[in-house]
C-alpha cells in the first residue's frame, strides 16, 4: 500500500526517518517530500508548514506526483473540550472550517458548493477503535483567547479541538476522492490560565509520541 503522510513537525519526521528503508527526497513548489518503505508500506512523507494554503498545496503535490492510496494527517490541535488532556490523541471524524462564511445562504464553515463537514474515512477509523472521535475545527489563526474559543463553541458546540490545517487537507482529499485519516494530539487548552506553559511543556514529548501513534496506525493498516 502506498500512503501519503502529512506531519506537523520536522522533529516528527526526524524521529520517524530512522525507521524507513531506501529513503530519498524530492522537492515540489518549495516543499520537500520524502519517500521510503516501512515494512510492506511505501510511504510519501512531508511536513506541510503552517496554515491552510501550505496544507492544501502539500496534499495536492502528494496526490499528483505520487498517487497514494490514502492520506494520513498527524498533527497537533488546541483542545476545546474540558475532558481532553494534554497529549491525548483524537480522530477527526468530522472536520469543518471555523473561519469561513460565504453569506446568508450558507452556514458558517461551508465553502460554496462544497460540504459543510468533511470526514476521515470510516473504514480507516474502525482500525483505531481505542481513539476518541469527534469534530475538528480549522482556521488560519492561533486561538489564544477565551473569547475566541467561546465563539467557535457557539458555532460548533460539539467541537473537540481546533487547528490550522485539517479542513484544508480534508477538502483536498474530498475533491481528489482520496481516503483520509486525520489524527490530532492535544497540545494545550486555548484560553486556559496556563496555556503558554502547557504549550511549551507539550513540545518536549510531542514528536516522539506522534511517531509512536503513527507506527501504531501503520501496523493496523
Amino acid at each position: 500500500m502506498k500512503i501519503g503522510i502529512i506531519m506537523a513537525m520536522t522533529k516528527e519526521f526526524e524521529f520517524f526517518a530512522a525507521q524507513l528503508q531506501n529513503l530519498s527526497q524530492q522537492k515540489f513548489a518549495g516543499q520537500t517530500f520524502y519517500t521510503g518503505y516501512w515494512q510492506e508500506h511505501e510511504l510519501v512523507i512531508a511536513v506541510s508548514g503552517m496554515g491552510k494554503v501550505n496544507a492544501a498545496i502539500c496534499v495536492t503535490n502528494i496526490i499528483n506526483h505520487f498517487t497514494p492510496d490514502l492520506i494520513i494527517n498527524i498533527g497537533i490541535s488546541g483542545g476545546l473540550d474540558s475532558s481532553l488532556q494534554i497529549g491525548d490523541f483524537i480522530i477527526g471524524r468530522d472536520i469543518v472550517y471555523h473561519d469561513v462564511w460565504c453569506g446568508e445562504s450558507y452556514p458558517i464553515g461551508q465553502v460554496q458548493n462544497l460540504p459543510l463537514f468533511y470526514h476521515s474515512d470510516t473504514s480507516l477509523i474502525t482500525k483505531m477503535p481505542d481513539l476518541r472521535q469527534g469534530l475538528l475545527c480549522c482556521g488560519d489563526q492561533f486561538i489564544t483567547l477565551l473569547s475566541e474559543l467561546q465563539k467557535i463553541k457557539e458555532n460548533f458546540p460539539q467541537a473537540l479541538a481546533v487547528d490550522m490545517e485539517s479542513a484544508a487537507i480534508a477538502q483536498t482529499c474530498y475533491l481528489h476522492q482520496k481516503p483520509l485519516l486525520c489524527i490530532r494530539q492535544i497540545s494545550d487548552t486555548p484560553g486556559g490560565e496556563h496555556q503558554e506553559e502547557q504549550y511549551a511543556t507539550f513540545w518536549q514529548n510531542a514528536p516522539a509520541n506522534s511517531v509512536k501513534m503513527l507506527t501504531k496506525i501503520l501496523q493496523c493498516l
